[in-house]
């Protein structure tokens, strides 16, 4: 499954819910992207910004590669807000990119939206991923949350960008580390979340893993049932061999959401059925329960995990998708919304 679909494929490989191996799109293209031939990441012709290849230092000693989108007005006397871009679960390059559907490439999209408003954009391949350095298998949501922090410092030594006007936009388990950062950076102007989770990793991964088996046909009668008890203890077992799955599982989203005192805009698809649509107000209301007023929510009727437009949302049915971009309306209001919240 893509996004905060780490696990499911984890979980897929050791719980049989159908015949044969895994489909194609059940494991993330982008975790190959080391062997992968570079990808291009140059603003389009004529754009008013321009996309430079950049190097993040961390405090733990490797560096991530990114791209920076600026546009061609800022400069050390005229300078512009910046957000930066966090993926979703699994090794993902700087644009997100997946290869199921094919084209899809949602953080290239924001960073054209944004940069065409004036807005800098920071996108960064995984650690371990692309051009980056260091370790992502052995790495949790929270080692990923410092990462983006140190993007962050990044961008506050930039002389064109304002340090007073910076924000993150996360997607499915970015949305989880979107948290985990602003809590410590309570300083953020805006933090999109979209399609993040307010659901803990074992209800998570339950329904997912659920919602695959009701779904495989192969399986029937006594088969199906037994596959479908059999969740819990394959999802402790993961827990007990994985990092990233043990943090996953333990993490307590709703604690975190409590403490966010930054804007935060909240969007998911209606269709959604990897992070369900009504968890965007459960997470709206943790968020306000914290202080926080200035929470705004958005679902969107038939769009998918991945804001494509699909009727259906079944993660194995990506593939068929004759879509490949983020809806227009989605990448519209994530860029009014922000362009809002960092004004001067």
């Amino acid at each position: 499954m893509q996004h905060l679909h780490r696990m499911t494929a984890f979980a897929l490989a050791g719980l049989v819910l159908g015949a044969g191996a895994l489909h194609a799109q059940t494991r993330r293209p982008s975790d190959t992207t080391r062997t992968a031939p570079r990808r291009d990441y140059s603003a389009p012709l004529g754009a008013p910004y321009s996309a430079e290849d950049v190097t993040v230092p961390t405090p733990m000693g490797h560096t991530l590669a990114g791209t920076l989108t600026l546009p061609r007005t800022a400069s050390a006397t005229n300078r512009v807000a910046a957000i930066v871009t966090i993926s979703g679960s699994g090794g993902q390059d700087r644009d997100e990119t997946l290869s199921s559907p094919p084209g899809y490439r949602p953080f290239r999209q924001y960073a054209d939206s944004l940069g065409r408003r004036g807005i800098a954009v920071l996108r960064m391949d995984d650690r371990g991923i692309g051009s980056s350095t260091g370790s992502h298998a052995t790495a949790t949501s929270a080692d990923f949350a410092e990462d983006i922090r140190a993007g962050l410092a990044y961008l506050r030594m930039r002389q064109e960008i304002d340090p007073s006007r910076l924000g993150l936009l996360g997607h499915s388990e970015g949305g989880l580390i979107g948290p985990l950062v602003a809590v410590k950076e309570p300083q953020l102007r805006a933090v999109v979340l979209m399609a993040g989770p307010s659901w803990g990793g074992r209800r998570i991964l339950e329904f997912q893993l659920a919602n695959i088996g009701t779904a495989d046909t192969t399986l029937k009668g006594a088969r199906r049932d037994s596959a479908l008890k059999h969740i819990p203890t394959r999802i402790d077992s993961m827990k007990a061999s994985n990092a990233w799955m043990g943090y996953f599982i333990d993490h307590d989203v709703l604690a975190v959401a409590r403490q966010l005192k930054p804007p935060v805009l909240i969007l998911n698809g209606g269709t959604d059925q990897q992070v369900t649509p009504e968890q965007a107000e459960e997470l709206a209301a943790a968020i306000r329960a914290g202080g926080n007023r200035d929470v705004t929510v958005r679902v969107f009727p038939d769009v998918n995990h991945l804001f494509i437009y699909d009727p259906v949302g079944f993660p194995l049915g990506y593939g068929r998708l004759t879509r490949s971009a983020v809806e227009p309306v989605v990448v519209g209001t994530v860029a009014e919304w922000l362009v809002q919240r960092l004004a001067r």
